[in-house]
């Protein structure tokens, strides 16, 4: 004759077992389904093939605070001029340094300019995301990382917004 076997479940192991598996196959089903969605005709996920011709202007803004605002004017996507409307942050003004530090970011900032100054804004903007190939005197200290990201933050933000002005 067999025995009686009891099996104890713990129920609450057992919830977020089954509640987990039930999201996984729900995540799966949605990602697979917008994975076979039709994109509209002319949608581009990545750069534009080409911008047009003329000044745009774009921001950076943290906790309200604009922290990096450019201007910049492309020509057949080449950058033929660029500079900062406003560089600042937790209230310093590096367009007017009032100590060594405070120039020695405007200067690394300025530098940043000068490296997209003349080439195609398509091929060379993503150089910001390592300055430190030409950028002067790049450490953790300065910062000069972060605050190159937030300039191409504004640039694509300036392209984003379209021309300001033909």
């Amino acid at each position: 004759m067999l025995g009686k076997s009891t099996v104890k479940l713990n129920l609450p192991v057992v919830f977020l077992t089954t509640a987990a598996l039930v999201l996984l196959i729900v995540l799966v089903v949605v990602g697979f389904r917008l994975q076979q969605a039709v994109q509209p005709e002319g949608y581009v996920i990545g750069p534009a093939d080409s911008y047009e011709d003329g000044t745009y202007r774009g921001v950076f803004i943290d906790r309200d605070d604009v922290q990096v605002n450019v201007q910049f004017t492309l020509k057949n996507n080449v950058i033929e001029s660029i500079g900062y409307r406003r560089l600042s942050h937790r209230g310093i003004d590096y367009l007017e340094p009032e100590d060594e530090r405070t120039e020695a970011l405007a200067k690394q900032h300025k530098q940043i300019l000068e490296h997209l100054e003349g080439k195609d804004i398509r091929e060379h903007l993503v150089d910001l995301y390592e300055p430190g190939h030409f950028v002067d005197d790049v450490d953790g200290f300065s910062g000069a990382t972060i605050r190159a990201n937030k300039v191409v933050s504004a640039i694509r933000d300036g392209l984003n917004r379209g021309v300001y002005v033909y």
